[in-house]
């Protein structure tokens, strides 16, 4: 298990919190609301969405919960869903877009993983 603090935003209020996450059995481990919570996946990336799916009000303040982060097949094979890529409509992403989605991050956060599914259809159709 790996450890990192992130910020998140519950009920008005601004906590800083520890997370535990694991790679080779792609899983978060959380204390929300006064109780642990471990969510599965394929993918860090897919475990974060279901963690944001548990908890709709809550904000997190990280680069996975931003509307224009999506990992490609090969960023979440290397790196478990770790890391991802931070898109711009009409511009090829490249090493240097990639972020990890644990980063802190206060602008274009979306409590909803459809919201940065339609944005990634959106760059892949602005790219043709």
């Amino acid at each position: 298990m790996d450890y990192r603090e992130i910020t998140l935003e519950e009920n008005g209020s601004l906590h800083v919190i520890e997370i535990a996450y694991d790679i080779k059995t792609p899983s978060i481990q959380i204390i929300l609301e006064n109780s642990e919570h471990i969510f599965y996946g394929d993918n860090l990336y897919s475990c974060f969405i279901k963690l944001r799916q548990k908890s709709p009000k809550t904000t997190f303040f990280c680069k996975g919960a931003k509307k224009n982060v999506y990992p490609s097949r090969a960023s979440s094979q290397m790196s478990s869903g770790l890391m991802a890529y931070e898109l711009q409509l009409g511009k090829q992403a490249l090493r240097t877009n990639i972020v990890n989605i644990f980063d802190y991050e206060d602008q274009d956060l979306t409590n909803d993983p459809d919201v940065q599914l339609d944005f990634f259809k959106s760059w892949m159709a602005s790219l043709k």
